[in-house]
């Protein structure tokens, strides 16, 4: 009770002075996630501490929505951490009144360079930044339409397979209007982590592979299409109806709406569209919850930003979800929602790493490299980046009072395309120091010295200040591909076991070789002489090199020889024997160097430590030489 009564008096404090646990927590800004909305109940308590009145479950959900309006807007609420007011209708929103993703980061595994819209997202799991979605606007590359299921972590699912088993002949693209996975979460989480290894062709390939792959996980996608078919004199379905890609009618439109509602094509009337849908993952019908394309002026009334509850009418306004953002408008449409219904889903002791190296788990795909925005403070982006030097894993913080005991262990691939066996992965036994909250403003460093198996006690105090279970990986003198794994053993010895998560070690630094010809080391050569040579930048995992001179005098007069060069693809390794020219007409005389700097794509140490040009691993060569005037 003492505990609990602590965790009152804390919370109030956070309360008054936010930026108290800002200051030692670290996330993604403008991030709230839902694990940490999940524990303050679940985990201390706070309602029965508190004497709270229940609050019925689809309003406290509509106070937890991830959601995107239909038009752009400029907040006059919180400042985005980004600094930028203006939410464009590809940015998905989240609970506390935050960005929880620009359009950018969504995309961030593709490295789209323009905001494509979102049209509905699934938010899988908020810690690792799990997100489904479709797009409004087709990739100008080619790589996806905004028919297809987009999924953080690279995977593309085109929509001729969603529809696979409703045999339409002339099947197109039809749009994706709303997106809701059904099912265990463990499995839907194993089931996207495989889905990157399909490519789009090979899923149009076999378009039949995507039901029977839902029917093995046990698990379902329910969806809308912008599109009726196969033809709207004789529809199978329309856009408005809920449907399921294991084929078949989840909910018609006529069922999602009140009978008082002309809905339903062709015997009522009218298609009014299913634009944001969500639910719990029991597949729960009585539990949709969802927004339509057109607004309803009769009785019961409805606009097409308004949160709908199936044969229910409204369960709150697009002005409840939105107004916290402060907009000039109290309608900006719904165009993608996802509620925290039913948390009973994940179990108490369930495992889940969250965070490797400074990156969400969504943001690492399958291949090992992170890629999009840190969830560091300040952030940092990745591109294709493996991970070297120290490396903080973080996990889903269980429940304290059912959970005890926790393990984090690693297996080392024996080659590019094949895993560690399940026997093979080895405990990680070094110990470490670890803040932990004693009192508002008061944190301490405690010693964590696990034993022979891995295995440390669960420490509730410490999640305020390291946001869940926390482990620094040592990986000097290690590279390769490995997988992560996270085990929580509860009260009665019962391990609950992570899906992996592969990430690439590089502790290797690049190569970088500066030779010049026929000019004297230390020695004197003329203005107006070319200095010639070649140069060697190179790295397995290669982000960029340039070469530059600067003289002795004040200020330096740098300047660049061979401009700044970046990698083209996870392929490019860089430049090996590459010769130059350099003239010297003009420049003043002095004592010169000339520099040659590479970087990596390594993020060491959970951080990027020198910005552009490049990452932490950076090796340099070097010469010098005199510059004197002709006599």
């Amino acid at each position: 009770m003492k505990r609990r009564i602590l965790f009152v008096i804390l919370l109030s404090f956070l309360m008054i002075q936010p930026a108290l646990s800002q200051e030692n927590v670290v996330r993604t800004p403008g991030v709230l996630e839902m694990a940490d909305v999940s524990r303050l109940t679940e985990v201390h308590g706070l309602a029965e501490v508190t004497g709270a009145v229940e609050i019925p479950e689809t309003l406290t959900a509509c106070r937890g929505a991830f959601f995107s309006s239909e038009e752009d807007f400029v907040t006059l609420g919180p400042e985005p951490a980004d600094g930028n007011p203006i939410i464009s209708d590809g940015d998905l929103l989240g609970p506390g009144c935050v960005v929880f993703a620009r359009n950018r980061e969504l995309l961030a595994v593709f490295k789209s360079e323009q905001d494509l819209g979102l049209d509905a997202a699934d938010v899988i799991d908020a810690g690792r930044r799990l997100v489904a979605f479709s797009t409004e606007l087709d990739d100008p590359l080619g790589r996806f339409t905004a028919g297809d299921l987009l999924v953080t972590n690279g995977a593309v699912i085109p929509n001729r397979a969603l529809l696979a088993n409703f045999e339409i002949e002339t099947r197109g693209d039809l749009g994706l209007d709303a997106v809701h996975f059904v099912g265990d979460l463990n499995n839907i989480i194993r089931f996207l982590d495989y889905a990157p290894e399909v490519s789009r062709e090979g899923w149009l390939d076999n378009p039949g592979m995507l039901p029977q792959m839902l029917e093995e996980y046990g698990i379902d996608i329910w969806f809308s299409t912008e599109g009726t078919a196969p033809e709207v004199e004789m529809p199978l379905f329309i856009d408005g109806d809920l449907l399921s890609a294991q084929g078949g009618i989840v909910a018609k439109n006529s069922l999602l709406l009140s009978s008082a509602v002309p809905a339903g094509i062709p015997n009522r009337g009218v298609d009014f569209g299913l634009d944001a849908v969500t639910a719990d993952r029991s597949g729960n019908r009585q539990l949709i919850h969802f927004s339509t394309e057109i607004l309803y002026r009769g009785e019961p009334a409805f606009s097409d930003g308004d949160v709908l509850l199936l044969g229910d009418g409204v369960v709150c306004t697009n002005e409840d979800i939105t107004h916290c953002f402060e907009p000039k408008t109290k309608e900006l449409g719904l165009d993608a929602l996802s509620l925290a219904l039913g948390r009973g889903e994940r179990p108490p002791c369930g495992a889940a790493i969250i965070r490797v190296g400074g990156m969400p788990t969504g943001n690492i795909n399958s291949q090992g490299l992170a890629n999009g925005w840190s969830a560091t403070t300040p952030p940092f982006e990745a591109f294709d980046s493996p991970f070297g030097g120290w490396v903080e894993i973080l996990g889903l913080m269980p429940s304290c009072e059912e959970c005890e005991r926790f393990k984090v262990e690693y297996g080392e691939w024996s080659s590019p395309t094949t895993p560690p066996d399940p026997d093979g992965f080895k405990p990680m036994t070094d110990s470490f120091k670890e803040w932990t909250f004693v009192w508002p403003s008061l944190w301490v460093r405690v010693d964590r010295v696990p034993d022979s198996e891995g295995w440390l006690g669960i420490i509730c105090d410490s999640d305020p200040v390291m946001g869940g279970l926390y482990y620094p990986w040592n990986t000097g003198g290690k590279n390769g591909k490995y997988s992560l794994r996270l085990t929580v053993e509860s009260v009665g010895g019962v391990e609950h076991v992570s899906s992996p998560v592969v990430v690439v070690i590089d502790n290797t630094p690049p190569t970088a070789i500066l030779n010049l010809s026929g000019t004297p080391s230390c020695g004197d050569i003329t203005i107006g002489d070319k200095v010639t040579g070649e140069i060697t930048a190179t790295d397995e995992h290669f982000y960029s090199y340039q070469l530059s001179y600067r003289c002795g005098l004040h200020p330096a007069c740098p300047g660049s020889i061979l401009s700044v060069r970046k990698y083209a693809g996870v392929s490019d390794q860089g430049d090996a024997g590459l010769t130059f020219t350099w003239d010297t007409s003009g420049l003043p005389p002095c004592g010169y160097e000339i520099l040659l700097e590479v970087w990596d794509r390594t993020i060491v140490n959970n951080g990027r430590g020198w910005g552009e040009p490049g990452y932490a691993h950076r090796s340099i060569d070097y010469d010098f030489f005199c510059l004197e005037a002709a006599e």
